[in-house]
Parts: structure tokens; C-alpha cells; sequence
């Protein structure tokens, strides 16, 4: 089985004293696994929101969410911590690296308060010689370039080997040469360790050269399509 994450029925709302505002409506879909997915639109058209509920860093007003036969909208909280370390990896914009420590450092933390079954030290040196990093294991962020702390960022999503990679606009801070190496490792790692990657992206030739294009606007789809779909 192909692993997958299906939207039921979603809809997000942000609410204050005064104002209720409809930030998705009702978005039915289904995310695969074998696919490099795009999600692509204007600014406030819900595309961070989707990716913040489908990471279970937020809850949905309506709707369930499933990683396969899993709802993870009922998982409780305590519980919740636990199924993203096991499931998923974010990589942000902002890279998020703690600038006190090394880069070997911000990749082993998320395995810092964990038991696992392997050398956490020896995964994170692994991750960032897959990331092209090898020789930056003792450098401190502020030692590298934009690029570099992504690629960081990226091997620190990929420590704990999830199911999945979400990126929210991994590239929106970086220069053209290196946001193309950025896509590049993403969509290698996409295909050699068949992980599912979905990013958000505001660049329509990165996301042209995904394998689905979904396009938010206003909080709803308005279009969802493959690569050798028909224009």
C-alpha cells in the first residue's frame, strides 16, 4: 500500500472577540507518499494551514485527518509528540536552528530527549554527509551561509528517517543557485528513500517540475493536477 495522508471534510477557522475568519473550507484530499506534491497560491490562501494541520501542529475545526488508517485527529496530546518524531520531519523557511549549537548539535536535537535503538551521534553525522555537509559538523549557523542552514534544517527533518518531509517554503530565503540545489536534494531524497515530500511554494517553476500541483484559494482547491495531465 502506498503510504498516503487523506483530508476529510477540513475546515479551519481563526477566531477573536470580534471576527471569525474561514480560513479552509471543506477541503477533501488525498496526498500520496510516491508523489513530490506542490501546494501552491496566494499569500492567505491556506497553504501553511494545511501543512500545520496535516504536521499536527494545529487541529482542525472540522474534519479528520489520516496517515493511512490512522486518524490522528483523535490521537491524544501527550501521544501527539511522539507520532511526529516517528512520522514526519518540517523544514521552515526560517532554517529554526538553535545558534548556540553546532551543526551536528541542531541535528541530533530532536533525538535529544528520546531513547532510540541507534547512535543518535553517528545518525546525525550520517544525515549530514547525505546533505553534502560532511565538513561542517562543528560549524555554528552563524558560520553558514543560507544555504547551508537549510541543508542543516533538512538533515535534521531526515534524522529520525519519518515517512515523510513537510516544507513550507523551503526556499523562500535563499538565492537562486541555492534554492535549486535545495529542490534538487529534496527531490533526490524524495525518490531514493521513498519518502513523501509536500512543499509549499510561492516559485511556479519549482513547483512545475513536481509530480502534483494543488492550488489554494481563498481556503478552498481550485485546481489539483499531475505532470502528463492534460492542459
Amino acid at each position: 500500500m502506498v503510504n498516503h495522508i487523506l483530508l476529510h471534510n477540513i475546515s479551519k477557522n481563526f477566531s477573536n472577540q470580534e471576527f471569525t475568519t474561514e480560513v479552509l473550507k471543506n477541503i477533501n484530499l488525498t496526498i500520496y507518499g510516491n508523489e513530490y506534491t506542490a501546494i501552491i497560491g496566494p499569500s492567505g490562501s491556506g497553504k501553511s494551514t494545511i501543512l500545520s494541520l496535516v504536521g499536527t501542529l494545529d487541529d482542525p475545526t472540522s474534519g479528520q485527518i489520516y496517515f493511512n488508517e490512522l486518524d490522528v485527529t483523535s490521537i491524544k496530546k501527550d501521544k501527539l509528540a511522539d507520532f511526529r518524531f516517528e512520522q514526519i520531519g518540517f523544514v521552515f523557511q526560517q532554517y529554526h536552528l538553535l545558534p548556540s549549537l553546532t551543526a551536528l548539535e541542531n541535528v541530533m536535537s530532536p533525538m535529544v530527549p528520546r531513547k532510540v535503538s541507534y547512535d543518535k551521534k553517528g545518525q546525525a553525522e550520517e544525515m549530514l554527509e547525505l546533505v553534502g555537509l560532511k565538513d561542517k559538523l562543528n560549524s555554528l549557523p552563524s558560520q553558514l551561509s543560507g544555504g547551508q542552514q537549510q541543508r542543516v534544517a533538512i538533515a535534521r527533518a531526515l534524522v529520525h528517517k519519518p515517512k515523510w518531509i513537510l516544507a513550507d517554503e523551503p526556499t523562500g530565503n535563499l538565492d537562486v543557485e541555492s534554492s535549486e540545489n535545495i529542490f534538487a536534494l529534496l527531490k533526490s531524497i524524495h525518490q531514493e528513500y521513498q519518502i513523501g515530500v509536500v512543499f509549499v511554494t510561492h516559485d511556479s517553476e519549482f513547483a512545475s517540475r513536481s509530480d502534483r500541483i494543488i492550488e489554494l484559494r481563498d481556503g478552498s482547491i481550485v485546481a489539483d493536477y499531475r505532470k502528463g495531465d492534460p492542459t
